[in-house]
């Protein structure tokens, strides 16, 4: 898969049964979006649920370092291989849940000792993210949210925009003619 995101292309090679996002047009308008949205934004990323790379890869230049994680292990694999294909060696993925990678932070883990983790990305299952995930997620200052359930993700922002402004909000039509429809949220925390 090619994808050309703001004059830039990107590679990646995607394992069949895993996720990908279906449309290529609206794919590369997302990432887009995430890019202009986070391209302010101090600290280290981490993101949930990276899958193959596709947001982790490009928003790695706004980052100085970028801890992803994924518990399909052949996602791993292909996100690790895409990586090098674009020439980004400021990503770490590591084969692991939401839940899993949490308790290394709460640790204090050495792994993350060199991070300064305060922007988190993530783009969850339809099923949105489970009570242990939410509040996980709610420690980072910024959140950047990718869902394909508007009903779990109003759940979820029930909770996450508590302390935080809403920044930004966009909707993205990756399965037309479906009643489903994907949304973009960035949430900064209130000073």
């Amino acid at each position: 898969e090619r994808l050309n995101v703001k004059n830039k292309e990107y590679k990646y090679k995607i394992i069949e049964n895993t996720f990908s996002q279906p449309n290529r047009a609206m794919n590369e308008k997302m990432i887009e979006w995430a890019l202009d949205n986070s391209k302010d934004l101090k600290g280290d990323l981490v993101e949930l649920y990276c899958g193959h790379g596709n947001f982790t890869i490009p928003l790695s230049e706004n980052f100085r370092k970028v801890i992803a994680t994924e518990i399909n292990k052949e996602s791993i694999e292909a996100a690790t291989y895409n990586a090098a294909l674009n020439n980004r060696e400021n990503i770490t993925f590591l084969a692991m849940s939401a839940a899993e990678f949490s308790a290394l932070k709460d640790e204090n883990s050495p792994l993350l000792a060199s991070y300064d983790l305060k922007n988190v990305l993530i783009d969850p299952p339809r099923a949105g993210l489970d009570d242990k995930s939410r509040e996980f997620v709610n420690e980072f200052e910024n959140i950047i949210y990718i869902s394909c359930n508007p009903e779990t993700l109003k759940r979820d922002l029930q909770t996450l925009a508590k302390n935080r402004k809403i920044k930004a909000f966009a909707f993205f039509d990756q399965f037309a003619y479906t009643n489903h429809l994907e949304c973009g949220v960035i949430l900064r925390r209130k000073k």
